[in-house]
């Protein structure tokens, strides 16, 4: 059930981002509600993530992101506040495993479109469903 309520706005941000270029800033807040939430009531259940991981999941990424879009362009700031929800959401590592499976789509997405901007949340959305279908398998 949690994992629906990612979804629902990783699937908007997504398409946004693939249409117009832009993640609206309702869909990193829901997600990082839903985080929050899941955090103050999941105990220790299939999503438990130390709060130390989660905080280390928004900053770390975020902070890297942020110096990324400042020295080279090419990251916008949906992008920024999108990886740092799913940071909190997913802890450090789970964000890693995310990236991990947006990666490969996104490389070949740039290279065969010769763009060296994307819309990352489409390949972050990827990556979500990826990550999910192998944590709830």
């Amino acid at each position: 059930m949690m994992m629906l309520l990612y979804a629902i706005p990783m699937v908007c941000a997504a398409i946004t981002d693939w249409k117009k270029r832009i993640i609206p800033d309702w869909t990193w807040i829901a997600i990082l509600m839903v985080g929050f939430a899941s955090a103050v009531i999941n105990g220790k259940g299939i999503l438990y993530i130390p709060l130390l991981e989660r905080f280390t999941g928004l900053l770390f990424p975020a902070v890297c992101l942020l110096m990324i879009a400042f020295k080279w362009g090419g990251v916008g700031g949906g992008d920024i506040k999108l990886m740092a929800a799913l940071g909190f959401c997913f802890g450090l590592y789970g964000l890693a495993a995310i990236l991990f499976f947006a990666v490969i789509p996104a490389c070949i997405y740039a290279r065969a479109t010769k763009q060296r901007s994307v819309p990352l949340a489409v390949f972050l959305g990827i990556g979500f469903f990826v990550y999910a279908g192998l944590l709830l398998s």
